[in-house]
């Protein structure tokens, strides 16, 4: 079989490129002619140049495989990566779901998140079910990969494309700390970050998500969404965690919800002057609230069976080590 990823050089999509050429199959992989491969080194695959936000060249490199995996996104916690996120996100998705219409109709496999389903405010986890429920809050990253969902759940129903949706929760393992996203959790390791907030996230392992994401193509319902989450932990006992497997100081500072909420309302006027400050408002919202989900539908049809928080974690800061991160 031939398939082809998108988003192929980034944390899970390099995974997931690994696991497919150890299975034998032909792996297809769109990049930028400036992408650093560094991450795909030693593998075997087929360059297919082009970018999600080129409509022609996700047409062309759609013509000859039998499985898309769409993992190409931007994460942005701000009103500037908002343009960023919706040409990517929404339009990127856009144009392989119109790419996979066309010539063989190759099924697709389409990596959304648990920002699409949404967030809890009091620790109740969400399903694929729960009405989404942070519109108020304008969060770019959440709104973009929900509307990109949405275009694929249309597609499906209206019987133009075969689709999968798979909603991973925060996503741990070896090479994770070359996130941007995760500069908090590196600082955390090293003991140079003393604070924690109130909410919590859902961890997974890499090794659990990629499992899952072959198992979706062959098992997944068209048009279903499945969330491939793992423990839900505060976010005090996530950094505890993180920190005593770094050998260092867990954080011991509690920033209470309302101080958080105005050091981001402090960073967004700092971004209004072209300044940027510790926080802005999305990513106070982003750090109060209840990333907790049910993973039951997963667990159920996809066979998915994640392993415990503490191996993941234990994993991501191992390799911190291993690469010299951790004095």
């Amino acid at each position: 079989m031939a398939v082809l990823v998108t988003g192929a050089t980034g944390f899970v999509g390099a995974w997931l490129v690994r696991r497919l050429t150890e299975k034998g199959e032909t792996v297809h992989v769109l990049h930028r002619k400036t992408s650093n491969l560094e991450d795909l080194k030693g593998l075997d695959y087929v360059s297919k140049i082009g970018d999600v936000t080129d409509a022609s060249s996700v047409q062309r490199a759609c013509l000859d495989v039998d499985t898309v995996f769409h993992l190409a996104g931007v994460v942005g916690y701000s009103k500037a990566a908002r343009p960023q996120m919706d040409q990517v996100n929404i339009e990127g998705t856009r144009h392989v779901i119109e790419a996979c219409q066309a010539g063989r109709k190759p099924k697709l496999v389409y990596m959304s998140s648990v920002v699409a389903v949404g967030a809890s405010f009091d620790g109740q986890p969400l399903n694929e079910e729960s009405p989404y429920n942070v519109s108020r809050l304008n969060l770019g990253y959440f709104e973009t990969k929900k509307a990109a969902e949405d275009l694929v759940k249309e597609a499906c129903r209206n019987g133009k494309i075969e689709a999968v949706i798979l909603n991973p929760s925060t996503i741990y393992g070896a090479a994770d700390a070359k996130k941007g996203s995760r500069k908090t959790q590196l600082k955390v390791a090293q003991g140079k970050f003393p604070f924690y907030t109130s909410g919590g996230v859902s961890i997974v392992s890499v090794h659990d998500v990629i499992e899952a994401i072959l198992t979706a193509r062959e098992r997944g319902r068209n048009g279903e969404r499945y969330i491939l989450s793992g423990e839900n932990l505060t976010i005090k006992e996530t950094f505890s965690r993180i920190a005593r497997l770094g050998g260092a100081k867990p954080p011991s500072i509690y920033l209470p919800n309302l101080a958080v909420k105005a050091i981001g309302k402090a960073g967004d006027m700092l971004e209004n002057m072209g300044r940027k400050g510790p926080l802005n408002s999305e990513n106070a919202w982003t750090a109060i609230l209840y990333h907790w989900f049910d993973n039951s539908k997963a667990r159920a049809e996809l066979n998915f069976n994640p392993r415990p928080a503490q191996e993941a974690l234990k994993e991501s800061v191992d390799w911190m080590k291993q690469q010299g991160l951790l004095g």
